[in-house]
């Protein structure tokens, strides 16, 4: 009886070793959504992710400073980054009428998709 409970022990253990080492970790993502006052969702404007205002790098290995994009017509930009990070979100609009921006803090986390909501006003 001890035999067959050493045993069923050291597969139990073999299985979660298995089973844990397997896991990839997913780079973290993010998706930064902007809308206006009124809350309506605004398209083609310019979002900037980056580490802080001294220009340091969000991938030292590549040398990048910052990540630039415009949303989509639903006012969604997505980002995709090699490591877990605490970055600034910046958005500005600039139009012939007006410039409208807002800030936000994104924290990323592996294996994680963050949602965030930027205001412009």
């Amino acid at each position: 009886m001890t035999k067959n409970i050493g045993f069923i022990i050291i597969i139990a253990v073999w299985f979660s070793a298995v089973l844990f080492s397997c896991h990839k970790v997913e780079p973290p993502k993010a998706v930064i959504t902007i809308v206006d006052t009124g809350g309506v969702r605004v398209p083609n404007v310019k979002v900037t992710v980056y580490a802080n205002p001294n220009g340091s790098y969000i991938d030292p290995q590549g040398e990048v400073l910052n990540d630039v994009k415009y949303t989509d017509a639903g006012g969604d930009a997505s980002f995709k980054f090699k490591n877990k990070a605490i970055l600034n979100a910046k958005a500005e609009q600039f139009t012939t009428l007006f410039h409208r921006d807002g800030k936000k803090l994104l924290i990323l986390e592996e294996d994680k998709t963050v949602y965030i909501t930027i205001m412009i006003k």
